[in-house]
């Protein structure tokens, strides 16, 4: 029997590429167009918050709980919140919810999050920290938690390796380290010499993530940094094809093409129907712009593609719009 490329407590994976778990990218619409193309490896949805899985069942419009559907797994749910009984309870209610892994987040540095000690906000706290993870193992002991983190809250106080030493002891299955600090942002350059640190620190595997855009770059950094995996970021943005193609450089040194323009456009508009069709005109199609923006980024004339899906308002002119596009380029019919 051959051995997983990466195991992730009981989950075994034959692809060490992971999709992160970004907000307002990695949604359901999405991850189905990923699975297009890659089926084996880990894809997270984007975070949740542990109140709002608590108060669900109060909401006025009785929306039901969420369920990972069958066709976007293996899937990972990623947790934010600060208090140890809440994110128990919460990540019980995503592993009832089939998930694959159940992560916490640690990296999230948004004012908005950090402000009620949540996010990468929690890396100042390590006691509570420990208590966290504590209380989310022992609500799902069937299903790997593993932490999703950054460096540190700033420079001065780069916390990264007792941050990995702490949640290893407290049990988790992995840890996917973004090697940038909280306050960076997402400036400057991730530093991959202090993710290696914390490959060598803890015997949990570690998958690193930041500044992965191609295959090639991040199959190198696996290499160098003794990672077992790498997490795709915004590279994934408007790039679905991205797991897959790294996944396959991986496993037999070949690198697949680049979709062509087309391609793109075709994909860009499947995409904006899932998303229509998933969430709604009057949700959808204000946020099917972005994703237009990141298809397009680089195709010619895009510029006034852009600025043409920026003003449309319903499914139907949206539609007409990359469909007039694509058969511009093309010089045929778009695909229905």
């Amino acid at each position: 029997m051959t051995e997983p490329i990466l195991k992730i407590g009981s989950l075994e994976l034959d692809s060490p590429v992971i999709l992160a778990p970004m907000c307002g990218v990695c949604d359901v619409p999405y991850i189905k167009l990923m699975r297009r193309y890659d089926q084996e490896s880990l894809a997270f949805h984007e975070m949740f918050s542990a109140v709002g899985l608590l108060n669900w069942g109060r909401r006025k419009d009785n929306a039901p709980a969420f369920r990972i559907p069958e066709e976007v797994k293996p899937l990972g749910l990623q947790l934010f919140g600060h208090d140890p009984d809440a994110m128990g309870k919460a990540a019980r209610i995503l592993a009832d919810a089939g998930a694959a892994v159940i992560d916490l987040n640690l990296g999230c540095p948004v004012p908005k999050i950090t402000k009620g000690c949540d996010g990468s906000a929690l890396l100042k706290d390590t006691s509570l920290l420990r208590e966290i993870l504590k209380s989310m193992i022992r609500a799902v002991p069937e299903r790997p938690v593993t932490i999703k983190m950054r460096l540190g809250w700033d420079d001065d106080h780069r916390n990264h390796v007792e941050v990995a030493k702490i949640a290893e002891d407290a049990g988790v299955a992995a840890i996917t380290v973004h090697g940038r600090t909280r306050s960076q942002m997402y400036s400057g350059s991730a530093d991959w010499e202090a993710i290696a640190e914390v490959v060598q620190a803890v015997s949990v595997p570690v998958i690193g993530n930041g500044d992965l855009y191609d295959p090639i770059t991040a199959v190198n950094r696996l290499k160098e940094s003794g990672c077992k995996g790498v997490m795709f970021g915004r590279g994934a943005q408007g790039n679905p094809w991205i797991i897959s193609r790294t996944a396959h450089y991986f496993k037999t040194g070949e690198l697949l093409p680049e979709p062509s323009d087309v391609e793109r456009l075709q994909v860009a508009l499947d995409h904006c129907k899932l998303l229509i069709a998933e969430k709604g005109e009057k949700t959808g199609v204000p946020e099917c712009r972005k994703h237009v923006a990141w298809y397009t980024k680089g195709i010619h004339a895009s510029a006034e593609l852009r600025h043409r899906v920026n003003q449309t308002q319903t499914r139907e002119a949206l539609v007409e719009v990359i469909t007039s596009c694509i058969e511009t380029l093309s010089g045929s019919p778009a695909l229905a």
